[in-house]
């Protein structure tokens, strides 16, 4: 199969799904309702009614911005704590999520059905779950040892004649870094499609085949993963316009900002999908 037939398939995949959409979008939209509770409570004991509100619509305003952290600080560290357990919560939600949507995207021919939804979740969860510790480990392994390299002698910044010097050093180490993230999130995608396909108790062998596979396809794996990403750059580049187009400074803007947000996260949903719908395609062609 070629990049643009498992692109396309992904996208049929998406397309034929749409009540799987709604169902991410409705789910997230309740996480993000839980966690915004906190904060609704406390700045309206905090901020009430004030003419405060209005000055954050306006912009930055470093000294307002310094006066309230000083009067609600100790309030605002409880709250982002309380939503720091939130975030936790929804993480291991999505990993719940993703096995109900690998099996709606396992065939392309495959509807979504609220059953068929729930019983994936439940019966990939625990190797999501393990699959995804196992390369969150990876992820911060390979985070630290680039962390290193731009700290090591002759290139910390507390070792540096100027910021031209850390700039360059940027510019050179994090696209390495991106490019072995991206491998590694190739990898992961591949893994997930090999427990979808595979009845397997360790994960080590979905890790194993995965690397297998990305590498021996790798242009394939790489080309699908980069288009993919455009097509999120294409949609992040149309909402960052929208938004950016006129001052949220009156209720009708802001509202017609909620909705462009709301859209875009729609949209984030749909590459969602077809990044692991696409990967799946490619490996169905390969195996």
């Amino acid at each position: 199969m070629t990049i643009t037939k498992a692109y396309r398939s992904g996208w049929k995949k998406v397309w034929g799904n749409k009540k799987l959409w709604g169902l991410l979008y409705l789910l997230n939209f309740v996480f993000a309702l839980l966690s915004t509770i906190p904060f609704r409570g406390f700045l309206k004991e905090s901020l009430g009614n004030t003419l405060a509100t209005s000055r954050m619509l306006d912009g930055f305003d470093y000294a307002f911005l310094t006066d309230f952290m000083r009067e609600y600080g100790n309030g605002i560290s409880v709250i982002l704590n309380l939503s720091l357990g939130i975030i936790l919560l929804y993480f291991i939600f999505s990993i719940f999520w993703m096995g109900g949507i690998l099996n709606i995207l396992k065939n392309e021919d495959e509807t979504y059905s609220f059953q068929k939804f729930w019983q994936g979740s439940a019966f990939y969860f625990w190797k999501l779950l393990r699959l995804t510790f196992y390369f969150f480990i990876v992820h911060i392994f390979v985070l630290g040892v680039f962390a290193l390299i731009f700290l090591r002698k002759g290139v910390s910044p507390f070792e540096l004649d100027s910021e031209i010097e850390i700039i360059n050093s940027i510019l050179i180490t994090v696209p390495i870094y991106l490019f072995f993230a991206t491998i590694i999130a190739m990898i992961q995608d591949y893994a997930k499609a090999h427990i979808l396909h595979h009845d397997t108790t360790f994960i080590t062998r979905p890790i194993k085949n995965a690397i297998q596979f990305t590498f021996k396809n790798f242009r394939k794996c790489l080309g699908l993963y980069l288009l993919n990403l455009l097509t999120f750059l294409a949609f992040f580049g149309i909402y960052w316009i929208l938004s950016n187009s006129f001052k949220s400074d009156t209720t009708a803007t802001i509202v017609l900002l909620f909705f462009i947000g709301q859209a875009f996260i729609i949209a984030r949903i749909a590459i969602k999908l077809l990044n692991i719908g696409s990967a799946i395609s490619l490996y169905q062609s390969k195996n």
